[in-house]
């Protein structure tokens, strides 16, 4: 496609830049300026000179100088906030990589954050580095070098390391195609990569994969370009590349498939003309291009520079002028700065999108306006008020119905009152016809146009254009609101007709609402309900039932017991239809009765329920008795229906029928919570008295809560009979009910001293019981001491003469125990059977039983159903509930002790008794060789602790037991060791 053809428009206005100190002056900052590479970034953009140097613009036109390179500078690139610069320090081959960051400035000098030498990455050529692209993210780089290589890094281009070192060559050197004029990089999905590669002869893309392998290398029928002929957009990811003849357009995300075949599109535009320089801003595409001057003032003006900017998408171009010498041409922002030979420096200024509407609009070119609109960004907001100007100049020039067509395009825009007005003419009536009729399918429309359409047929009489109309809308060729051509009918007294558009679009609604309301043909409507669905007649007949039960009594009624009769599956739904029959009992009798004759089992529930609302209604309006309660409502709860039952009595506020059914499902607490919430005291305590002996304790303690917090004065005789109960009941500590009742501030002292005073007396019964315990424990605890000293310190006669297992006389060997009891040998180790050292008379007969008294389980049992807790901790500590932990250490300790009896464990259950000591004696005698008896007596002792124990000694070369004197708790005038004296 060439440009012929093209429209040509003037949307841009070419100003001189004036210096900012002295607007009489032209800015003069860039002359003799030699810009050899530059790049933008944000508001500034920074021109290069081969020298080595950088100038900084702004978009206000402000300077900024430094010397980036001793020696030369080949290439600028911007990416984020930061610059990117490659270029000498020095005549030998020693390429630089230069970071910057220009918002950091050292000593008139922006910061270099990195310098990166680039000669030593291309080992294979000495060739230095000329061309750079970095991607925005700031996550890949890649460089190219004047034989033709190009290198490429992924990575943190700011901070890793590694780009000093581990560079993927993409593209090896190639000296006959010249140095690297461009480069770009694409990201793409799937962590691939599209590298292109510029050079003066060919355009090439490589793709790489993962940051290692490069795939696809693509040659592209480009011609090649100098480094100012081509430019990148990393948003779209589209190159373009400017020869001689053509522009080329490349996307990278075609590069990727390397059988697609020759890729891209080209433009003839500026064809025969050498290209100078490309640019691209936004939507426009700026080109330079060289041209033999026409007007030659100077020696040196033998050429001229056309410059042109294009839409590409619009297909038209936006401003075209010439400039004498050769240009140069760069964008700060979206402003494009062109530089001529002599330094002089001028802005291209875009016209804004109303003021270029306005051109074309005051030419009369509409279609073009739109034209542009529709390819403008923001032209949308443009596009209906051209096409309302559009139609205003049709219609005065006489064509209706070519304006209505643009009329409808300002659907949204433009009031329609406005169109409507100037169409309300009845010569023009086909033209309004049509634009409310856009209306419609636009989904624009509004009651009130709706109205003025079928309204204007109806008044005229025109009931046939009326019908047609409607008919274009119920058979779908038309789309509106049912409802507006509904009422219309409806309005204009078209009854039938309105019926037959209810029925035919199921506006069963509206339909029975014209037969009942408007034509009273009651018996009718019955019959249109019959022929409904079941759900439909359900719903219908509760709307509408009330009119027929007065004017269709007789064909209601058949008509719903034969509905009921048919349908039995539904017969669960018509409970909705009740409410019509409220304040006709007779009716209602006859419909429950066969309603009740036609369901058995599980559906009758449902009916069985509507007959208990009906009468959970009425409950409030009579007294009732406790047998007409039981007859006529608690008789028809059953188990099936409760929670129904109960959420009708609490929507009805029956408090006997949910008394009755929290009672009937042993729901005592949520009794409570419904008598607490009514604030009724007695009823409280009535539930209290008659709740089982497993829930009571609970019961109380919600009961005086709710004392506690609610109670007056005037309850106090209530509360003296509440803890009347309670104090019998023994369920609750005191304690814990004068701390609920305290919370009250209208009960007084008297409403609880008889509770307190008879508590009082009992604990002080119990006080006295306890001292008279005590005394006589303190008794026994003395005579257990004695036996304890005796048993520790005295000599013990075994008396025993007959065994206590065979009941005969002992011989030798045999086994005494501390406990009176002794036994053959032979008979102790048939009893012994888990080969423990206890007596199998006391184990026999104390062990099992006294374990399972014990228990540690039911101990948790009786301590949580306990009144007095403390009480039963002092039963078990002395009855040694905790003695199993006891004797668990002490047989640890037993068996690290290298001086304890090996295999003895205490077997002593008195949790008073001292476990520490105790001596099992064991007399054997044996026959030798010679016949020579020898008697032996052996005694083994169990300890926690050897440092108690004053008859042992650790001294560290003896294991004998030695006796000190200054441990016997017996020695002469110290004082007793016993903690019970």
């Amino acid at each position: 496609m060439t440009e012929f053809g093209w429209r040509r428009f003037n949307f841009f206005d070419r100003n001189v830049v004036f210096d900012k100190e002295d607007p009489k002056q032209k800015f003069s900052g860039l002359k003799d300026v030699a810009v050899d590479c530059w790049c933008s970034s944000g508001g500034s953009v920074y021109l290069g000179e081969a020298k080595g140097g950088v100038f900084q613009l702004t978009s206000q036109f402000g300077e900024y100088f430094w010397k980036a390179y001793q020696k030369s500078l080949a290439s600028l690139h911007s990416a984020d906030k930061y610059l990117f610069s490659i270029g000498e320090d020095d005549d030998t081959v020693n390429t630089l990589l230069k970071i910057w960051d220009p918002e950091s400035v050292e000593k008139n000098t922006p910061h270099v954050l990195r310098t990166i030498r680039m000669s030593p990455l291309n080992h294979a050529s000495a060739s230095p580095a000329c061309s750079i692209a970095v991607h925005s993210s700031l996550q890949s780089i890649v460089v190219g070098y004047t034989d033709g290589t190009v290198l490429y890094y992924q990575g943190d281009v700011l901070h890793d390391k590694s780009l000093a070192s581990r560079w993927l060559k993409v593209r090896d050197s190639s000296i006959g195609e010249g140095a690297v004029t461009g480069l770009a990089i694409a990201a793409l999905p799937g962590s691939k990569t599209v590298i292109f590669v510029i050079t003066p002869k060919h355009v090439y893309s490589y793709v790489v994969e993962g940051g290692k392998t490069v795939n696809s290398p693509k040659k592209h029928d480009a011609n090649g370009a100098t480094a100012d002929c081509w430019t990148f957009d990393e948003s779209t990811g589209q190159l373009i590349v400017a020869s001689r003849e053509m522009l080329f357009f490349y996307d990278a995300d075609q590069c990727i498939d390397v059988d697609n075949g020759e890729i891209g599109r080209c433009l003839q535009l500026g064809r025969g003309h050498e290209k100078l320089q490309l640019v691209a801003n936004g939507q426009y595409l700026a080109l330079l291009t060289k041209h033999h001057s026409l007007i030659q003032k100077e020696k040196d003006s033998e050429f001229m520079t056309m410059l042109s900017v294009y839409d590409i998408k619009g297909q038209y171009v936006g401003f075209s002028c010439s400039l004498p010498n050769l240009c140069r041409m760069f964008t700060v922002g979206k402003t494009f700065l062109v530089l001529s030979h002599d330094g002089l420096l001028s802005e291209l200024v875009e016209k804004n999108i109303a003021t270029k509407l306005d051109i074309l609009v005051k030419k009369n070119m509409f279609d073009v306006a739109v034209l542009i609109a529709k390819n403008s960004k923001d032209g949308g907001d443009y596009l209906k008020s051209i096409h309302a100007k559009y139609g205003d100049y049709l219609y005065n020039k006489g064509d209706h119905e070519n304006a209505i067509h643009q009329y409808k395009e300002t659907i949204g825009m433009l009031e329609p009152s406005y169109v409507m007005k100037r169409y309300l003419n009845s010569a023009k009536i086909k033209e309004l016809c049509i634009y409310l009729e856009y209306l419609h399918d636009a989904k624009k429309d509004n009651e009130h146009q709706t109205k003025i359409l079928m309204n204007a047929y109806a008044k005229q009489g025109e009931k046939k254009k009326l019908m047609e109309f409607v008919n274009k809308i119920t058979d779908g060729s038309r789309s509106a609101r049912m409802r507006d051509v509904f009422e219309i009918l409806l309005k204009w007294n078209y009854l039938p007709e309105a019926s037959l558009l209810a029925t035919k679009f199921q506006m069963h609604e509206d339909a029975l609402n014209v037969i009942i309301h408007h034509q009273h043909k009651y018996q009718m409507g019955v019959n249109y309900i019959n022929r409904m669905p079941i759900e439909s007649v359900i719903e219908m007949t509760g709307k509408y039932g009330r009119d027929l039960l007065l004017h269709a009594r007789e064909e209601l009624l058949i008509m719903l017991l034969e509905k009921i009769k048919e349908n039995s599956d539904s017969k669960n739904n018509f409970m909705r239809l009740f409410d019509i029959f409220i304040g006709d009992m007779d009716a209602s009798k006859v419909f429950l009765d066969h309603v009740l004759k036609k369901t058995k089992g599980a559906e009758q529930n449902h009916f069985i329920l509507l007959i208990l609302e009906y009468r959970m209604r009425h409950f409030k309006s009579k007294e009732w008795t406790a047998d007409e309660l039981k007859n006529d409502i608690y008789d028809l709860i059953e188990k099936g229906n409760e929670e129904a039952a109960l959420q009708l009595a609490q929507l009805f506020d029956c408090s006997p029928v949910i008394e009755h059914i929290l009672m009937r499902c042993n729901k005592s607490r949520e009794l409570m919570m419904y008598h607490q919430k009514k604030g009724d005291l007695k009823a409280i305590i009535r539930l209290c008295q008659g709740s089982s002996q497993k829930s009571k304790r609970r019961l109380w303690l919600d009961a005086l809560t709710f004392i506690g917090k609610h109670a007056t004065a005037d309850d106090e005789s209530m509360i003296v009979d509440l803890l009347k109960e309670i104090e019998a009941s023994e369920q609750i500590h005191p304690l814990v009910v004068l701390e609920l009742l305290a919370k009250n501030e209208h009960l007084t002292i008297s409403s609880v001293k008889d509770y307190i005073v008879a508590w009082l007396r009992k604990q002080q019964i119990i006080i006295e019981d306890d001292r008279n315990t005590i005394k006589e424990n303190n008794k026994a605890m003395g005579e257990l001491d004695t036996t304890i000293e005796s048993l520790k310190f005295n000599a013990q006669i075994m008396q025993v003469t007959k065994c206590s297992a065979c009941d005969t006389a002992l011989q030798l060997p045999t086994v005494h125990f501390l406990c009176k009891h002794a036994y053959h040998v032979h008979c102790f180790e048939s009893y012994n059977m888990d080969g423990s050292d206890k007596c199998p008379a006391c184990q026999t007969s104390h062990g099992t039983s006294r374990n399972e008294e014990i228990s540690y389980h039911k101990f948790q049992k009786e301590l949580a159903e306990a009144t007095n807790g403390m009480e039963l901790i002092a039963t078990y500590l002395q009855r040694g509930l905790f003695d199993e932990k006891k004797k668990t250490r002490q047989t640890d300790a037993s068996r690290k002790d290298p001086f304890a009896s090996s295999g003895r464990i205490s077997t002593n259950t008195n949790p008073f008794d001292d476990d520490d000591v105790e001596t099992i004696s064991r007399t054997m005698s044996t026959v030798s060789s010679n016949m020579a008896p020898v008697s032996r007596q052996r005694s083994t002792t169990k300890k926690d602790d050897d440092s108690t124990n004053p008859f042992f000694s650790s001294d560290a070369g003896s294991k004998k037991n030695s006796y000190d004197e200054t441990k016997n708790p017996f020695g002469a005038p110290t004082a007793s060791t016993n903690p019970f004296d």
